[in-house]
């Protein structure tokens, strides 16, 4: 399967069709939880960032829902060429 590279901004707007919101309604620090992410959608990122090849958990998205946070987060797991 190919999958399109992950960059902050396709995480926004991952997040967004999650939530039913513009890209641009997501800020990079707010509490993605009070705005309606739930653990349903939040195992919805957690697969599809993994087939993107980024090994990340629910723990890991859970305990820091910001985007802000999550970008450092996957970034820093992305895979090299």
């Amino acid at each position: 399967m190919t999958t399109t590279p992950l960059t902050r901004e396709s995480v926004r707007a991952d997040i967004a069709a999650l939530l039913g919101e513009s890209p641009a309604d997501i800020a990079d620090d707010v509490d993605l939880l009070l705005l309606g992410l739930d653990s349903i959608r939040l195992m919805t990122l957690v697969e599809r960032w993994r087939r993107a090849g980024v090994d990340v958990s629910f723990v890991d998205l859970a305990e820091r829902p910001t985007l802000a946070d999550w970008w450092r987060l996957l970034a820093d797991r992305l895979p090299t060429a």
